[in-house]
């Protein structure tokens, strides 16, 4: 019997992690509500959770979110997969972007994941680092005031570990890293 629809986006995530999980299928949840395990928790409708698989690995994750609860085109949700590393699915009101391995350092961001206690389940989110290193690979305004935040209220970030990783995608003259920089200067500069 499925359960009730989620009431708020932590629900949600805390629901397809937990079927990810059960599933054995590797994951972490990102985006907004990561971050605010880490910093400012602020406002979001949706849910962001990376899987950690290949093409081999994505029906396992597909019926896992069925199992969730979340609808999503299977073959729909196969092709995004394939040209855009990531695909969209609901649960209740709740949009469910799926994120799959596209880059390289989606393997970092498996490795350093963090497990943590969200609503009485113990549940994978992504390390600060890695969601820095996203936020800086998105580059959107609101992804720079995220990153201030992060920096400012997460002292024991590893910045030279998040500007290694930029460097070896981005390269040294990249604006990514001029900005990172910077941003790295103004949060230890008192």
């Amino acid at each position: 019997m499925m359960e009730r629809t989620p009431t708020d986006p932590l629900e949600a995530a805390v629901r397809v992690a937990v079927a990810l999980r059960e599933a054995g299928v590797p994951h972490a949840i990102g985006g907004a509500l990561a971050y605010g395990w880490w910093a400012v928790p602020r406002a979001t409708m949706d849910v962001d959770i990376n899987v950690f698989v290949q093409d081999d690995g994505l029906d396992a994750a597909l019926d896992a979110l069925v199992e969730a609860g979340v609808t999503c085109d299977r073959e729909t949700a196969r092709a995004d997969h394939r040209a855009r590393g990531m695909f969209v699915g609901r649960l209740g009101p709740f949009r469910i972007d799926v994120f799959t391995p596209s880059i390289p350092f989606a393997r970092e961001a498996e490795r350093t994941r963090v497990r943590i206690e969200l609503e009485g389940e113990g549940v994978d989110v992504l390390s600060r680092e890695a969601i820095a290193v996203f936020k800086m690979l998105f580059f959107r305004t609101k992804d720079i005031a995220d990153v201030e935040r992060l920096l400012a209220l997460q002292p024991a970030l590893d910045t030279a570990y998040v500007r290694a990783h930029l460097v070896d995608m981005m390269g040294e003259d990249d604006e990514r890293i001029v900005r990172w920089d910077r941003l790295c200067l103004d949060a230890a500069t008192p």
